[in-house]
């Protein structure tokens, strides 16, 4: 048994077959590989085919961690062929799979749906509705696995082949049954598991899945597709914070059920504490001397040294665990709010001393309301990839974007005890097809925003619509240079290229966002002459929306997008020159932003015969070009700041006479 039974096309694209061989091999050595490779390389297809040997032959698991519900989708459309092609050659080979999503995501439950919880908080909530029998969804769905052996039997037309979430939540809802734990019951029957990162990166959910599905992580295959993502996610599942909100809810439980009057003070002066704070801060993040605040609160609680704190906080877990069952025992839905709340001071006197983490005072305003929190941040991804890499059978990193030397330092690729291949392929785009430049003249830092600057932009992004056929995305580097782009006339311009404005806000739903994407890109096929979509990099819309055809023909990168150089920013500046050979700045700060630059370029070309304009509307683009993605680099012309320069540039590639 080997790759080429389960690669379901007649024939390899470019370097295809090379590659799934590399990795093939890679995976049999039990090697961390990184695959950097350009969309239209079909990263999905080789490390299906590469890996699927390798898991029949040693009866594993491959759990393939992705981070959008169209990512997931995508994997089960080429497991399914997989799974046709070897039917089709009568071979006895049963490949199945299913994308799995979390509980808030799968839940029927209107109660705990109507709760709008968070992950953890929700987990609670529906194992108090299961044990007070209280959820029809999971009664009906127990009463079905008392009468079948194997609940693949329940529906062996859908269930036997690979299944998407979205198909089980419909099937689901029609025969009134719970998807979710459908879902994790059927985990320990499916040779691949499609789902978030979180599910093996958060040590609190990874945990109970291992159990459902049956394995050790040792026996698990992992693939990391879209991996640059998992650098922030491991850090910020390894961070923690309260806020006045969860101040008062546990305050509430604790007067309710009638709590030492100590901990109700412990409460109190937490929330007076960042009451003041609020008043007083002049900023929106301020670092906090760990050792010193820790030294404030238990002093404020009259103990005298830390052990009688630690001691404090361990009865306030205790409290938390009488008050749950209190609530269960007499019928109500229990959240837990003091659980946290403990947990927060337990990390605090964990990490208080560690450099590898950041504390602070943040606020942040939402809706023109402002909250205050206290933060414990996380600066160091290797602290949770590490031992996951260490421990699993082998793993797979995919990435069309990722910069390799970055990555491998800041995910200890070659920190986890196994070996590394790293892999490199090249564009298996036509050059006739990418026009890649940088425009000069341009240049978006603090002291450079101003009227006159933003007119410039707004001429040259009126060259590029002008000779843009369909669709164009124009993506900011902030919300602040969206907004300049919009009060400096953008719209005027779109309109008199008889294009259509679309503008993403911050604090659209999924929904909303949905329904705005959605009619951009039918403007491609309207009697217009298509449509703009005004975003930012690092949004959704310029890292998780594919726009193949006339959906996106041009992409503007309006502005260098750097991040705010916060403190936590700061923090982890300094901290990364420490452990990464003076690698801060570069690591903590340039990175991030080529990165969501480089998100963004890539949105018109996502499919072999695409053809697509990259415009990087930014001078300092040109002094960072090496690290702009290869595809692209290989491509970059510098256009001058001249009238008309970037139409004479563009009007040959899209044929204008």
């Amino acid at each position: 048994m080997n790759y080429s039974i389960f690669f379901p096309y007649e024939q390899y694209r470019q370097d295809q077959e090379k590659i799934i061989i590399q990795i093939e091999q890679a995976s049999v050595d039990k090697k961390n590989s990184l695959l950097s490779a350009p969309n239209g390389t079909g990263k999905t297809i080789i490390a299906l085919s590469a890996l699927l040997p390798l898991a029949f032959k040693n009866k594993l698991k491959i759990i393939y961690l992705c981070r959008t519900h169209s990512q997931n989708a995508r994997i089960i459309k080429e497991l399914t062929k997989i799974s046709e092609l070897l039917k089709a050659n009568n071979l006895n080979i049963k490949v199945n799979g299913l994308s799995i999503r979390g509980r808030n995501e799968m839940c029927l439950n209107e109660v705990l749906l109507s709760l709008k919880l968070k992950p953890r908080e929700s987990m609670a909530v529906c194992g108090d509705l299961r044990k007070n029998k209280s959820c029809k969804y999971f009664l009906n769905l127990l009463k079905k696995k008392d009468t079948h052996d194997n609940l693949i039997n329940l529906a062996p037309e859908l269930l036997n082949k690979p299944v998407d979430a979205e198909q089980l939540i419909h099937f689901c809802r029609d025969k009134q049954l719970c998807p979710y734990f459908l879902s994790k019951f059927l985990l320990k029957e499916m040779k691949l598991i499609i789902c978030n990162y979180q599910w093996i990166f958060n040590p609190f959910i990874r945990e109970n899945f291992l159990q459902f599905i049956d394995k050790e992580l040792r026996d698990c295959i992992l693939v990391l597709d879209e991996c640059h993502n998992v650098i922030d996610m491991a850090t910020e599942v390894n961070s923690d914070r309260i806020t006045p909100y969860s101040l008062r809810l546990c305050l509430k439980d604790l007067e309710m059920y009638r709590s030492p009057s100590d901990m109700q003070r412990f409460v109190n002066s937490l929330l007076n504490h960042l009451a003041r704070k609020k008043k007083t801060l002049r900023e929106f993040e301020k670092e906090i001397d760990a050792e010193k605040l820790l030294t404030q609160v238990y002093t404020m609680m009259r103990f005298s040294n830390l052990n009688e704190f630690r001691n404090f906080i361990t009865d306030l877990q205790d409290f938390s665990v009488s008050v749950h069952e209190e609530k269960l025992a007499n019928g109500e839905i229990s959240r837990d709010y003091l659980g946290p709340l403990a947990e927060f001071w337990v990390k605090w006197m964990k990490c208080y001393l560690l450099d590898n983490y950041f504390f602070c005072y943040n606020i942040r305003t939402n809706k023109g309301k402002s909250a205050i929190s206290i933060e414990i941040v996380a600066l160091d991804p290797r602290e949770i990839a590490i031992p996951i890499l260490k421990e699993c059978y082998t793993s797979i990193h995919l990435s069309g974007t990722v910069n390799p030397f970055v990555y491998n330092n800041l995910m200890g690729l070659q920190n986890s005890g196994k070996g590394y291949k790293g892999i490199v392929a090249d564009s298996p785009f036509h050059k006739k097809n990418i026009k890649a430049v940088i425009t000069e003249g341009v240049d978006t830092r603090g002291t450079n925003r101003n009227a006159p600057m933003f007119k410039k932009m707004l001429s040259k992004i009126n060259e590029v619509l002008f000779c843009t056929p369909a669709n164009v995305g124009v993506f900011c580097a902030s919300y602040k240079i969206l907004n300049e782009l919009v009060n400096n006339g953008i719209e005027g311009i779109t309109i008199k290229n008889d294009k259509q404005l679309f503008v993403e806000e911050p604090g659209l739903s999924a929904s909303e966002n949905a329904y705005l994407v959605n009619d951009f890109k039918s403007m491609a096929n309207s009697s217009r002459n298509g449509a703009v979509l005004l975003g930012v990099c690092g949004g959704r819309n310029s890292e998780g929306e594919d726009y193949p055809g006339d959906h996106m023909n041009s992409v503007v990168i309006a502005g260098f997008p750097y991040h705010l150089p916060t403190p936590r920013v700061e923090a982890k500046i300094q901290y990364y020159d420490k452990v990464f050979n003076n690698q801060g700045w570069n690591f903590a700060y340039l990175y991030p932003a080529i990165q969501r630059a480089n998100q963004a370029s890539g949105r018109p070309i996502r499919k072999i015969k695409d053809k697509g304009a990259i415009i990087f509307m930014d001078s300092r683009f040109k002094q960072k070009s090496k690290w702009i993605s290869e595809w692209i680099r290989k491509e970059l012309e510098i256009v001058p700041d001249k009238p008309n320069a970037l139409f004479q540039n563009l009007k040959s590639f899209w044929n204008l006479t």
